[in-house]
């Protein structure tokens, strides 16, 4: 989805399904995927965003193609001076406050439960890395109970993987923080191996009267007097008036090493949170430390319920010895190359034989087979004619042989000459179905919300109703609708 004026991606907009009920939301470059029968079933998409015109589309007017570009109008209002009636005028901070105090009126404290589309995944070098995804459905006794040390808030895994389709890499997977694997400039509160405890974690809303992370650390109480505010004006959702608020930590809060701020989106009618957005940034050198986005929405029984929330922060993994290369020579008894290294080899390094380049007085060899001797030892096995050149020239002098290596890895993930892996680690949860009333099976598995997803039960539950949404690559833009 595309803004129609700028032609820039308009992020966490909402789809509902007119028929099935369902919701669905597009990620961070606007995207989002559904599946093909909703066309056969003359399904009608109800799209709306914070900001912009809403937008109908039926699905059977759509040509059968890969991708289609919708485009969203913007709409807002500028607002100079706030006012809640005619005879009392609030200030920013006030809207703020109320809003705070409105929680647990605007919020269920009933039990319920979502079903929704969670992933989590690294970001380094441009590229992704270990896309874990998954259909979760999510039981909360409600916004009076502590959602991490509750035992009756739980959570039941139906699908999880790992999306081949994307690179993979075991230390970024593995890593635990506060381990092997490091904020900086930050440290997570505890060792959890688990992301979505980690996400739940970060969510200051939900838990409002708890800690959540720093400078915001409890909503109800730390909020307010850690930031100073500023009107924005109105900004709409559908027809509802949203005061738009930008927000900046104080400077004797977060010292003169940090900086904070972001946007909150408070209901004029009933001064509900619909949106909250958060960056903490390092200032020299100015750094991304942590990013947060979350959405709720009203439903039919009138309460605010999650819509999305997406969490990343940066870390590094660092390594005592980057791969490098121990030694390498000639043999010319079994007439192959050999190259020793320093630390155990991933052998999918050596599944190529582009990988690697040897050239001899600048004569490049032909490679005919790799092969690995033992877990830091490879030989390489030229052509007959370049190993007949070798015989015939001075093979001894390692001077003349030039070694090129490209994407090889230890078993730990690291590349040639890496002793540090840099990146952001992602974590998201999109709901796609909320249920007013707790269905809490008995026959359910839970997860742990220590460990790690990939090592929890998967529960054998019909969730045709429910996708998959992994982040498109490429859009053709030339599709609109």
């Amino acid at each position: 989805m595309l803004n129609v004026e700028t032609n820039a991606p308009v992020p966490y907009a909402t789809i509902r399904f007119a028929k099935t009920k369902n919701d669905t939301i597009a990620n961070v470059l606007g995207d989002f995927r559904i599946p093909f029968r909703y066309k056969n079933e003359q399904e009608i998409l109800n799209i709306s965003c914070i900001g912009y015109y809403s937008k109908k589309i039926k699905l059977n007017n759509l040509e059968n193609a890969p991708y289609h570009v919708i485009y969203l109008t913007p709409k807002t209002e500028e607002l100079t001076t706030v006012v809640i009636n005619s005879k009392k005028k609030h200030s920013t901070k006030n809207i703020v406050q109320k809003a705070i105090d409105n929680i647990e009126t605007n919020y269920p404290i009933e039990p319920y439960s979502y079903i929704g589309y969670y992933r989590d995944y690294q970001f380094v070098d441009e590229e992704y890395f270990n896309l874990n995804e998954g259909i979760v459905e999510v039981f909360d006794k409600g916004f009076k109970t502590h959602k991490i040390s509750n035992p009756l808030n739980q959570t039941a895994l139906y699908r999880y993987k790992l999306n081949s389709e994307f690179a993979q890499d075991s230390l970024l997977s593995h890593a635990i923080y506060n381990g092997a694997k490091q904020i900086k400039d930050g440290k997570m509160g505890s060792a959890i191996g688990n992301e979505l405890t980690l996400l739940n974690i970060h969510n200051p809303i939900r838990n409002y009267n708890t800690g959540s992370f720093s400078f915001v650390y409890v909503f109800k109480t730390d909020f307010i007097k850690n930031h100073s505010f500023k009107n924005k004006g109105l900004v709409f959702l559908d027809n509802e008036e949203l005061y738009k608020t930008e927000f900046s930590a104080l400077k004797n809060i977060t010292g003169s090493a940090y900086k904070a701020s972001g946007y909150i989106y408070i209901s004029k009618l009933d001064f509900a949170i619909h949106q909250f957005e958060y960056k903490l940034y390092s200032i020299s050198p100015r750094q991304l430390i942590l990013s947060l986005n979350i959405e709720y929405n009203k439903q039919e029984n009138g309460k605010m319920y999650l819509n999305y929330i997406t969490f990343n922060n940066n870390f590094f993994i660092t390594q005592n010895e980057a791969l490098q290369i121990e030694s390498s020579y000639f043999n010319n008894s079994n007439q192959r190359f050999v190259i020793k290294f320093n630390r155990a080899l991933d052998l999918k390094s050596i599944e190529k034989l582009n990988n690697i380049k040897i050239t001899f007085k600048d004569r490049k060899l032909s490679i005919y087979n790799i092969e690995a001797i033992d877990k830091k030892t490879i030989e390489v096995q030229f052509k007959k004619e370049d190993s007949n050149f070798l015989n015939e020239n001075d093979y001894t002098n390692q001077a003349l042989f030039d070694i090129r290596l490209k994407n090889f890895q230890d078993v730990l993930g690291l590349g040639m000459g890496k002793s540090k892996l840099e990146g952001h680690q992602f974590r998201e949860l999109f709901v796609q179905s909320v249920n007013f009333k707790e269905n809490l099976s008995s026959n359910l598995k839970f997860i742990d919300k220590g460990a790690s997803l990939n090592s929890e039960p998967i529960n054998n539950v019909n969730i045709d109703d429910y996708w998959l949404n992994s982040p498109l690559k490429e859009i053709n833009t030339n599709m609109k609708d």
